[in-house]
């Protein structure tokens, strides 16, 4: 009768799910996040209302916690939060602006003028990350330029889970994997650093202290008792960036596993035993951060992935239901050779060649081709997008054996086989639903002292794992056919150069 909650504060949904200690989820409760542009003439500015993070946060902890027995005691709430999206908090905890959304585009020239003054090799080199436009530093020096007044009266710049941690208990902290989204904090030393923030001319004291995630960080208060449904006193666990967060429950807390995470972004998470930073990393869009494993760091590499057929569905599906779309989805999956090639980099591309100008295309496109005929290029571009991505991951010195996909793409059995496929390499997919929202409630479960550690949590909430095996035909069409998605990427780059101008 011991449960444990876990939130998933995402881009696209804000979540919770209550547990129990073998990981079974009792309810599954959410909200969609929606960003605004509250200046009709600056749609480029993009913010998520904190009023509206707080009360979805607040209906979904209740009806979660509704649907608990009669009698339940819950052992601790822990929350996986998106990067770098933070607001200004005032000495009496009051917020002074909205979160800036990671989608905002006002702070890229602070960002572009950052990499010609401090240039990416010496922030990698520094951080483990490299620069980024949506960085929380870019946020800090915006707020100097256009809101004095605001900096002047903050008290503590506050990411997005640690406003949730401070509303539910009154402290304010952060853990060590949503402080490396900051680009001002290094893993290695698990400080602020005094290099980078006086470069930037901001003040590191802005920051909150930051912790091992897992740490107990106070209790539910009677306010947000009231709000929330959760009874006083409850502990609430520091939990820490969502990517790191959904592979806890996959074993991604050991080191040399390697986690293929299919969402809004295909991400690849390797798990680290310790702090590397090679030189060869530099520009190829590696981050090596502080994991939220105890103890453990965590290098990804990401490109932009399911929202691509996000967007194909929209503009050439829209109408279409769930199962005639997934039903299509599969026909594409299992067509493997074709005569049409797609380029994924609706967002650019962010490794292992960065390059913000890149942008999508189809090539070979001709009148016979159908809708089924797109969307097998967009699979395969996305596979090959994956793969590139997987090969650089040499200069960490990461050459995996197996892959673990986790995300909306693991649901398919035919799409898991053309990323074994394209890969060339076994892939494993583990019977959880629910993967970030459970590796919060697990750090929930470790702060709370239901776990010894991160190995009989994961030991205690193991699932079952189906292994795809790669085809010897279909990775001898994704060998064969990697030349001219190479070829066709480097050949459009001059176009995309001149289009971007």
């Amino acid at each position: 009768m011991r449960y444990l909650i876990g939130l998933d504060l995402g881009s696209g949904s804000i979540r919770a799910g209550a547990f129990d200690l073998a990981g079974r989820p009792v309810k599954i409760a959410a909200r969609p996040s929606v960003s605004v542009a509250p200046d009709p003439s600056k749609p480029g500015h993009l913010v998520w209302r904190h009023e509206d993070v707080w009360s979805k946060t607040c209906a979904v902890l209740n009806e979660v916690i509704d649907a608990l027995p009669a009698g339940a005691e819950i052992g601790g709430v822990s929350t996986a939060c998106l990067g770098m999206d933070g607001l200004p908090f005032d000495s009496d905890g009051e917020p002074l602006y909205d979160f800036i959304a990671w989608t905002d585009t006002r702070c890229v020239p602070y960002y572009e003028a950052w990499l010609k003054d401090f240039t990416e090799e010496r922030q990698f080199l520094t951080t483990g990350t490299p620069p980024r436009g949506f960085s929380t530093l870019f946020r800090l020096q915006w707020m100097k330029e256009h809101h004095p007044d605001i900096l002047d009266k903050t008290h503590k710049w506050v990411l997005m889970g640690d406003f949730i941690n401070n509303k539910l208990c009154g402290a304010l902290a952060t853990d060590y994997s949503m402080a490396a989204c900051t680009l001002m904090f290094s893993p290695e030393t698990r400080t602020w650093d005094k290099d980078v923030v006086d470069a930037a001319g901001v003040d590191a004291g802005l920051m909150c202290d930051p912790f091992p995630a897992g740490t107990v960080l106070g209790q539910v208060t009677n306010a947000a008792s009231a709000k929330t449904g959760l009874p006083v006193g409850t502990p609430i666990i520091l939990g820490g960036h969502d990517y790191l967060c959904g592979v806890l429950p996959v074993g991604g807390h050991k080191p040399g596993t390697v986690v293929n995470i299919g969402g809004t972004w295909d991400v690849i998470q390797a798990t680290l035993p310790d702090f590397r930073l090679p030189k060869a990393a530099v520009g190829t869009g590696w981050t090596v951060e502080h994991h939220v494993a105890p103890d453990m760091f965590s290098a990804f590499g990401a490109a932009i992935g399911g929202a691509v057929t996000t967007w194909f569905r929209s503009a050439f599906a829209p109408d279409m239901s769930d199962e005639t779309y997934f039903e299509l989805v599969t026909q594409a999956a299992n067509q493997r050779s074709q005569s049409l090639v797609f380029l994924p980099h609706l967002a650019g591309s962010t490794g292992p060649v960065v390059d913000s100008t890149a942008a999508g295309a189809f090539l070979g496109l001709r009148p016979t081709h159908t809708q089924k005929d797109l969307l097998a290029a967009i699979i395969e571009g996305l596979n090959f997008q994956t793969r590139e991505i997987l090969t650089s991951a040499k200069c960490l010195g990461l050459e995996p054996e197996r892959l673990i996909l986790v995300g909306g793409s693991a649901r398919n059995p035919s799409l898991v086989q053309s990323k074994a496929d394209a890969l060339g390499l076994p892939v494993d997919v583990p019977d959880v639903a629910e993967t970030t929202a459970q590796g919060a409630a697990m750090l929930a479960g470790l702060g709370a002292g239901d776990f010894a550690d991160m190995d009989q949590a994961f030991s205690a909430m193991e699932s079952n794992t189906t292994r795809t095996e790669p085809d010897r035909a279909g990775m001898k069409i994704y060998d064969d056919r990697l030349d001219v998605f190479q070829t066709a990427f480097a050949s459009l780059a001059a176009v995309n150069q001149k289009l971007a101008q």
